[in-house]
């Protein structure tokens, strides 16, 4: 399975950089508690292109740090999603629909339902469709780092107006 995750990341940015696609960031705050200061959840883009496949479709790889106590608030995906735990720590939730994880070294799928929640570390992924409804949280007190290849509509790309 990690093979499979590294050559699909390898793939994308080897793609991205041939056609020679930029870069960028965002910066999202994440709802904060009542009274407590927002935690940020910073996006950057590796690389986009349209899709060979699916032209009506973007293909994102996306980095993002979620700051000590962020949170990107649940949110539907708009197209299929591979989420890997580069570093830290963070919490997966799925309110609507279901995923499948796999844990860092194993091979064997465990499905996330709906109303579940799961503590993810570094290596483990996770994978679901359009329409899941999921939020992504950190709640520890070091930086945790994401990366995602996503499968967008255009009008969605290069991410979702949620982190």
């Amino acid at each position: 399975m990690k093979q499979h995750l590294a050559f699909l990341i390898a793939a994308a940015a080897i793609t991205f950089a041939a056609a020679g696609i930029g870069t960028h960031t965002a910066v999202d705050a994440a709802t904060p508690a009542a009274g407590a200061v927002p935690a940020a959840v910073t996006k950057e883009a590796l690389g986009q292109g349209t899709s060979a496949l699916v032209p009506d479709r973007v293909l994102l790889l996306q980095r993002r740090t979620f700051a000590p106590g962020s949170d990107s608030g649940a949110h539907p995906a708009p197209g299929p999603t591979v989420l890997y735990v580069d570093s830290g720590v963070v919490e997966f939730a799925v309110d609507k629909g279901a995923a499948l994880l796999t844990r860092s070294g194993m091979t064997e799928q465990e499905p996330v339902a709906a109303g579940t929640q799961v503590e993810l570390g570094q290596g483990d992924v996770v994978f679901y469709d359009a329409g899941v409804v999921h939020d992504v949280a950190n709640p520890g007190a070091d930086p945790a780092v994401t990366l995602e290849a996503r499968l967008n509509p255009r009008e969605e790309a290069p991410a979702t107006p949620n982190p």
